[in-house]
């Protein structure tokens, strides 16, 4: 009796440890939402996400290429028509798709109005849109991840800005103006969570020109080292893998950015920038 007693105590022991085993070693589920969707990086990095097991949030103002995304990635997802350049709806229609998600654990931030903007550029509706959109879109839609981040303590948040954000350009001060606030204000946030010892990483991704559907740069005269989209949605899914501070995009970009920050003014407009 004491030995068949034993015998079943030790069959479920290992039942027990089995079963333990089997629960812990399953997967965590991850959550992501890509704010800027529909095309070039933002579409890019989302199919990445979605191949390595995310559970997808997906934004963007244009909804029916949110939907056909969706049906492209197949797996768990989520779509929400967001316009950026309405603030405190964004907001709260951001809000309404991290409670949809059941959760939030990596947010990735890829708009612009710059590539809309054409020969309007530099006129005053055209910086206002740069500035609605690519400065206080960007903004808004970083904060309320950030607030869900602090709340529940842990999150990466990822932000694109651009190589143009290292020194004003002549050609589209809005948009550099802009893309330095980006850098910026990532940089901030990410000094404020070492500081004071929270786990929530924050990546900035500074591309240079990568070819995207609307604009073919490598075609374009005085362009140079124009990355793929593929290689560099790749970079960045390496960046976020990572958790990096900042990934230059390509990666070779890291010399343009240093030579920016150093040249001085008269070569620098002597050349018409570079």
């Amino acid at each position: 009796m004491v030995n068949k007693n034993l015998s079943i105590s030790i069959v479920l022991l290992l039942f027990n440890i089995t079963a333990y085993s089997t629960e812990n070693n399953q997967k965590p589920i991850k959550r992501a939402i890509v704010v800027g969707a529909t095309s070039g990086m933002g579409r890019a990095v989302a199919k990445l996400l979605s191949k390595d097991g995310y559970i997808m949030g997906l934004a963007s103002r244009r909804i029916h290429l949110l939907e056909s995304l969706q049906e492209e990635i197949g797996t768990e997802s989520y779509i929400k028509q967001i316009d950026i350049s309405d603030h405190e709806k964004a907001a709260e229609n951001l809000q309404e798709l991290i409670a949809q998600m059941g959760g939030l654990d990596m947010m990735f931030i890829s708009i612009s109005a710059y590539s809309d903007l054409g020969s309007e550029g530099l006129t005053f509706s055209g910086e206002k849109k740069t500035i609605d959109v690519d400065l206080v879109g960007f903004w808004v839609i970083a904060k309320t991840a950030l607030d869900f981040f602090e709340k529940q303590n842990y999150g990466h948040l990822v932000g694109i800005s651009s190589i143009s954000g290292i020194r004003g350009s002549a050609y589209c001060p809005a948009y550099s103006g802009a893309k330095a606030f980006v850098s910026t204000y990532l940089e901030g946030v990410r000094n404020k969570m070492l500081q004071n010892n929270i786990p929530i990483y924050v990546t900035d991704i500074v591309p240079g020109w990568v070819d995207v559907e609307h604009t073919t740069f490598s075609q374009l005269p005085g362009t140079y080292w124009v990355t793929p989209l593929d290689k560099a949605a790749k970079q960045i899914f390496d960046a976020i893998k990572a958790k990096k501070k900042v990934a230059y995009i390509s990666k070779r970009q890291i010399i343009i950015a240093a030579l920016l920050k150093i040249v001085p003014d008269f070569i620098f407009n002597w050349m018409g920038e570079f």
